[in-house]
């Protein structure tokens, strides 16, 4: 992971490209990037406010996403001097529409890797257990924005994890950008 993301970001960057990691640094699933306006991110409390009709599945609530130092960089760095309008797209494609969903694919295509974009939430879960035990798994599946499927459970579990979830995604954006001890551990 941390030599693919330095080799995208040695490369020039596309669109596609600063899609697909802020789609790495955050776990967030492609159309949920894709679809990211500027208007739902907060850079001063380092969140991205994601309405429910963005959610996977027909009840799926609303929610925040904790933004990591990697991808405030990389929202910073696009943003720019400019001040854009909080319904412009942050990753909008040619003619100022969403990105297609293929977009990122390509990146990765072009890199040699056979991969799907929405594989970087599986690295992303694989790596919360392996790397990070002493987080406790619901807090994994909360970061993904995973809902629990039995409504019992989900009827009582009404915590969100902010700052759990803060220190999780913190982590893996270290770990992406190989700066982290877990990448350093890795490397060894």
């Amino acid at each position: 992971m941390p030599g693919f993301v330095a080799d995208v970001l040695a490369k020039r960057t596309t669109t596609g490209g600063q899609a697909l990691l802020f789609l790495i640094y955050t776990a967030a699933r492609p159309g949920e990037v894709r679809g990211a306006r500027w208007g739902q991110v907060d850079l001063a409390k380092r969140e991205w406010n994601r309405p429910a009709e963005f959610m996977k599945g027909v009840d799926a609530p609303p929610h925040t996403l904790t933004l990591n130092d990697a991808a405030i960089a990389l929202l910073k760095q696009m943003k720019g001097d400019r001040e854009p309008k909080a319904a412009d797209l942050i990753f909008a494609g040619q003619r100022g529409g969403k990105l297609s969903d293929m977009t990122m694919n390509k990146v990765l295509r072009t890199a040699g890797l056979p991969y799907d974009a929405h594989a970087f939430r599986s690295s992303f879960r694989d790596w919360a257990a392996e790397k990070m035990p002493e987080i406790a798994d619901p807090v994994a599946e909360a970061a993904l924005a995973h809902v629990v499927p039995d409504k019992v459970v989900r009827a009582y579990k009404r915590t969100a994890f902010i700052e759990m979830r803060r220190s999780l995604l913190d982590a893996w954006g270290s770990f992406a950008i190989g700066v982290s001890p877990v990448a350093e551990d890795l490397k060894a």
